[in-house]
Parts: structure tokens; sequence; C-alpha cells
């Protein structure tokens, strides 16, 4: 009876202290004081406008083609193809053109963008064979008006013997090889007859595929460039109706999506509807056009409004509400990837290069650190970043074996246990004492995993306030002192953080020079824009500055960033542990080397711009819309 009622007595007590620090943390967030979590709910956080889904910024030394340069090739009058090549986006080898990374990674972010708009028409990407079995051709009579333009993987070679006439065109027909694939609307409507087991019912329609695969033709017209080519990356689109209303409407979407996509890309064009019948069998067609250097319009994309043709041929029906077999009204929808991608140089290039939107340039930002001496500095900067993450593992490591350590001393007290002291896995009573997962009460002492409450302190994750002080994970208030760590207050004031480590005892390094801060600098700013989803080429290669210039522009980065420290700006004073926030995602106000950096200046130029800006860091990041 006697512990029932010291245990009241002692909850009671733990209920009033309780109550006090909840004021008391009110109070708290009233003061000036702002911790994380309000900091993220009053400061809205801003992404930069150009964003790269899959983010791949690089390094310079360890990309393989940057120090590339193909200043010899001239490729007969076509700048365009020059420059294609000379940027080492793709390289000719006997007429065929074979795409390197950066050509790779324009390709994917036109894809990229391309897929946006197809999205918002609720059209599934998809990815079809690009080997066809010919008798689909045969049977829906295209074979012949393709006939000059197949390229053959293997050709069936008929028998001599076959000498009746019927037999020997009905093996033609079910056996004539396979092909390239020139384009995809037999093959389409033929595997969507199959994924609905030759059942297609009205509720299944009307439905919309697309994919961005090769395509090949033996083009009579043949040109020795991207634009035009035996082998092309295409994006080509389908569209299965029930109805004429259903196939008109979809016909007029995929017109103002292509729209969007070429105004856009800033692209001149013009939409020209075409009259007569080609080899798609059209009742209807469109043909986007855009306009080139020489004043001319070339096609870049067309669609096709195909009715029932398709259908009818190859015997492929749907069924309406009345169980009757009716025919597939069909729709197709082409554009050129490998066209897009020239017809974008071809309007925007200049002397000295390639210029390219945002939106599909290869890299959004091209930063250019002019110190040559910058490899010794990262050699050493390095050797600092390697230990300090070998500090975190070594910690992680002995915080994992303390907590296996903590949960085997848990297994062995069980659920309770009573000799003379109550002790369960929540609370243990001792005396005047109370102690569980949250809370230990000693005398006029409690502790939590939030708050310690010792006379007139209070220590939580976020918060310590100790008489007149204050200290959170970024903030520590000492009188009229601020000082931004990262720390715990025990009863020894000392600092320490789980997750970030201060090396200085274990890490021996000299002072940092000058040399080391630009470094360090060009560095935080790498992994800064890398961190907000701003694909970053950093060029840290030995090349000479004017020639880091060249490859830049040749390139089409659309943004260049050059770090150049004045005498003042190197005398800044880096934090001692700068290593705890060089690739910190958390916000960048509160971020140690943010403080420092922020008044510096560097040197910005956007490509389609002659003018150069001087602008301090905070200057740049605002215009990023990082703060």
């Amino acid at each position: 009876m006697l512990i029932k009622i010291i245990i009241l007595i002692g909850l009671f007590h733990h209920v009033i202290l309780s109550l006090k620090l909840v004021n008391l943390k009110k109070k708290r967030s009233d003061v000036f004081f702002v911790n994380n979590k309000i900091l993220e709910r009053n400061v809205p956080k801003k992404k930069y406008r150009i964003l790269c889904n899959k983010n791949k910024s690089y390094i310079g030394s360890n990309y393989i083609f940057n120090r590339i340069f193909n200043d010899n090739i001239k490729s007969n009058g076509d700048k365009t193809s020059e420059l294609l090549q000379r940027a080492n986006y793709i390289r000719d080898v006997n007429g065929i053109y074979n795409i390197l990374p950066l050509g790779f990674r324009v390709i994917n972010k036109i894809i990229d963008f391309v897929n946006k708009h197809l999205e918002k028409l609720n059209s599934h990407a998809m990815s079809l064979s690009i080997l066809q079995a010919k008798k689909l051709w045969n049977i829906s009579d295209r074979a012949k008006l393709y006939s000059d333009e197949f390229l053959y993987v293997y050709k069936q070679k008929h028998s001599k013997n076959d000498k009746n006439s019927e037999e020997s065109l009905k093996k033609k027909i079910e056996d004539d090889g396979y092909i390239l694939s020139p384009t995809c609307e037999e093959l389409s409507l033929s595997l969507i007859n199959q994924i609905y087991n030759e059942n297609i019912t009205i509720k299944c329609l009307p439905l919309l595929i697309h994919q961005y695969n090769y395509k090949f033709r033996n083009e009579k017209r043949f040109e020795k460039s991207l634009f035009k080519s035996k082998e092309f990356l295409m994006k080509d689109g389908y569209s299965f109706h029930s109805n004429e209303k259903c196939l008109n409407e979809t016909y007029e979407k995929y017109k103002e999506c292509y729209k969007n996509i070429f105004e856009e890309l800033k692209l001149s064009f013009n939409i020209i509807k075409k009259r007569k019948k080609d080899k798609m069998n059209a009742l209807e067609s469109h043909e986007f056009q855009v306009l080139s250097r020489d004043g001319k319009y070339k096609e870049a994309a067309h669609i096709f409004k195909l009715g029932d043709y398709y259908s009818n041929k190859l015997n492929i029906k749907y069924l309406d509400k009345k169980n009757e077999t009716k025919n597939i009204l069909m729709g197709s929808y082409g554009i050129g990837i490998y066209r897009l991608l020239y017809f974008l140089i071809e309007n925007f290039y200049d002397e000295e290069g390639i210029k390219l939107p945002e939106q599909v340039a290869p890299f959004s930002v091209y930063l250019i650190q002019t110190n040559q001496k910058s490899k010794y500095s990262a050699t050493k900067i390095s050797k600092i970043l390697n230990m300090y993450k070998d500090c975190m593992e070594k910690k992680g490591s002995i915080s994992q074996q303390k907590n296996e350590q903590d949960d085997q001393g848990a297994d062995k007290c069980g659920n309770s246990t009573f000799v003379g002291n109550i002790h369960n896995d929540d609370n243990i009573f001792n005396g005047d004492k109370i102690n569980n997962d949250d809370n230990i009460f000693n005398g006029d002492k409690i502790n939590n995993d939030d708050n310690i409450f010792n006379g007139d302190k209070i220590n939580n994750d976020d918060n310590i306030f100790n008489g007149d002080k204050i200290n959170n994970d970024d903030n520590i208030f000492n009188g009229d002192k601020i000082n931004n760590n990262n720390d715990i207050l025990n009863s020894n004031n000392t600092l320490n953080h789980d997750n970030r480590v201060d090396i200085n005892n274990t890490l021996t390094y000299s002072s940092l020079t000058s040399n080391d801060i630009e470094y360090i600098l060009t560095l935080w700013l790498f992994n800064t824009f890398k961190n907000k989803n701003v694909d970053i080429y950093y060029d840290d290669t030995d090349l000479h500055l004017s020639r880091k210039l060249k490859h830049c522009d040749l390139i089409g980065a659309p943004n260049r960033i050059i770090i150049n420290l004045s005498n003042l700006d190197k005398k800044v004073k880096v934090p001692t542990n700068f290593y705890n926030y060089i690739d910190n995602s958390d916000n960048i106000l509160w971020n140690k080397l943010y403080l420092t950096f922020q008044n510096i200046t560097i040197e910005y130029k956007h490509r389609f711009s002659q003018e150069k800006k001087i602008m301090t860091i905070r200057e740049l990041f605002k215009y990023f819309k990082f703060i």
C-alpha cells in the first residue's frame, strides 16, 4: 500500500512538472529564436525552375569526353552536323551516327520534355520490338508501298518447285522474313489484340500508347546528317477508338500537344494539312514543319487520322455494347527525336558553339575555378573529407554496438521485476526516483528524450535553455552571442550530435590556405546545386582557362559561373568543421559555409546573353531561387 502511495505521489509530481515544461516551451516559442521546424514552415522552399529528373552532375576529371576537341571537323557546309561532332554529341562511323555521352544526355532530356506533355494526354509509354514480321505488312497491303525502304534481317527464299501460284503467294505472305521497323501501325494494333486475348471490348477503348524507339528506312533521299539517315530515333504514338468523335478529339489534342512542344522550345513552325493519301493510307494528316536557317521549312513531326483501315485489313475488331463486332479506329502520331535535336542546334548556334534551351541543355550550370593550383587543394581537402567519412562510419558502428548491448540488457530485464524496487520497461521507481524511456525523475530533476529540466535548465534535441541561454541544432544563444552548431548539452557542457562529428581531436591538418578556401567554396557550390536538383558540371581539369571557356560555349551549357576570389575574399575565415557543411542538404540559410561565403562575389553569364554579371553568392542563390 505504501509503495502504491509513493508511486502515485511521484506520478502526480511528474505531471505537474510536465505541464510546467509545456508552458515554458510556449513562452520560448515567442522569443526571436526560430528552430529548424519553424523555419521550414515559415520560409518557403523554392526550387530552381529547371529540374533534372535523373540528376547526374559531373566533376570534369571523371567525365570521359571532357578533353576531346575536334576543331578540324568540317561537314561540307552543314554547320549543325559539324557542331554536333565537334562538341562530342555524335560521331559518324561509315555513314552511321553513334550517340556519345554528351549527346545521350541531351536526347534523354528531350525525351523527358516530350514525355511530360504526353502524360497530359494519358498516353502510356512502352517499347515495341524493332524486329517485325513482314507478313503483317503483306496483309495490310503496305509492303508494296514500302518495298524499296525495307531493311531486311533475312528474306525467305521460295522454292522453284512451287508451281502453284496460290500456294506460292500464301508462302510469301506467311514467310517473307523479318524487317527492321520503319513504323509500327500494324504491330501496335496486333499487340493490343493479343493483350486483350483477341477480345477487345468497348470498355477497353479509347487507348493511347507511345514509344521512343529506333526506326530504319532505306530512303532514296538519304542525307549524310542527323536530320535524315537510315537509322533514327523517333517518338511514335498510336490511339485506338470505338467512334469517330473520340478519334477526332484525340487528334486535335495531339495537334495542340505538338504545338506546345515547339512553342516551349522556341522553334518557329508551320502546320501543313496534307490532302493526298500517302503510304500511311490516312484519311487526314497534318505535318509540322520547322523553319531552318536557310529559310526552308522542314518536317519535324506528323500526325495521321487513319480511320478503320488497319482494323479492316488485319481483321481485328472490338465488341460494342450489343456484342456486335466493329472496326477499331486508329490515329498515328510521330515526332523525330533526332530531328528535334538537329533543329534546336540549327536554330540557336552561334560562332562560339551550341546554344540550347535550358530544358534540354546537357548541363544547366558550368562551373569554372580559375585557380590552376586547385588540384593541390583538392587532394588536401579530399583527405580531410575522407577522414571525416571514416569517423562517421566508426561512430555509426559504435552506436550500433551500443544499441545492440542496450537491446540485450532490455531482454535480460524482462517485462517487470520487483525486488524491493519497482522495475519494468517503462518505469523504474527506486526510493524517490522514476525512470522510464521518456522521463527520469530524480528529486527535482526530469530527463527525457526531448527535455532535461535541472533546476532552471532545459535541454532537448532542438533547444537548450540554461538561464539566459538558448541552444538548438542551428543556434546557441549565450548572452549576446549566437553560435551555429550542432549540439546536445550534457552536465559537462560538452557539445555532441548524432549527425555531425567534431574530428579536430582525431584529425590534424595544417591551417587552410587561400587556395584551400577557394576550393572549399567551389566544392560547396557544386554540392549545393547538385542537392537542389540542378545538374552542374564542374570543370576541374588542368586545361587552360581559355580552353574551359571555349568548351563551355561549345557544348551549350546555358549558365556559366566563374570563381576567382579577390585578395580580400581570400581572407575569409572558414569554420574548422567545414566538413560538416560542405555537402549538407539542410536549409541553406543555416549552413555555416553559406554564412561564411554569402558576400563573396563570382562572375555569372548566361549563354543567350553577352552581359557578364558580378554577383554575390547570396544574389546567385536568389537568382536560382534556392533562397
